[in-house]
């Protein structure tokens, strides 16, 4: 029981540091560098990238872990249901996208060229990951009650 708390708690602050950090470093960041200007706003921007890299990459591998050991706590329920089974799948490719930008655009010193519209949209794809996560969380837990229900009454 310690396990699957643990595992839930470090998929769930994983995914709010991606998506904080996304948000801090496409919206927040800019702002606050348009008052700076030549080495200054560099060296700024050069070291919050060291810092949301690494968050980036320990999340990453955290909502690995936690995601392979939480799938396969629940892969039975899962098969049970095609919505699930589709809720799950939608959950999982659209987090490969949203891992594939964050690392494309933290690859190398200085960000890609696209690297603001790159941001916005991994904001939105991640927005979407926790849409699809939280509907088979949802389905998980009425499909635990409805079971529950019919074991309870003949």
């Amino acid at each position: 029981m310690i396990l699957v708390i643990l595992f839930r708690w470090l998929h769930v602050l994983s995914a709010c540091l991606v998506l904080g950090g996304s948000v801090a470093m496409r919206f927040v960041l800019p702002a606050g560098l348009s008052q700076l200007e030549g080495p200054a706003a560099e060296a700024a921007i050069l070291a919050c990238r060291r810092v949301f890299k690494r968050i980036v990459h320990s999340a990453v591998l955290l909502l690995l872990v936690s995601g392979i050991f939480n799938t396969w706590r629940n892969w039975a329920t899962y098969t049970t249901s095609p919505l699930a089974q589709s809720l799950w799948g939608t959950h999982v490719m659209l987090a490969a996208v949203a891992i594939a930008i964050a690392l494309y655009v933290l690859v190398g010193k200085w960000p890609p060229q696209r690297h603001r519209l790159l941001m916005a949209v991994n904001v939105a794809v991640l927005l979407a990951v926790i849409l699809a996560a939280s509907s088979l969380k949802w389905w998980r837990d009425s499909h635990a009650a409805a079971s529950r229900q019919s074991v309870v009454q003949p």
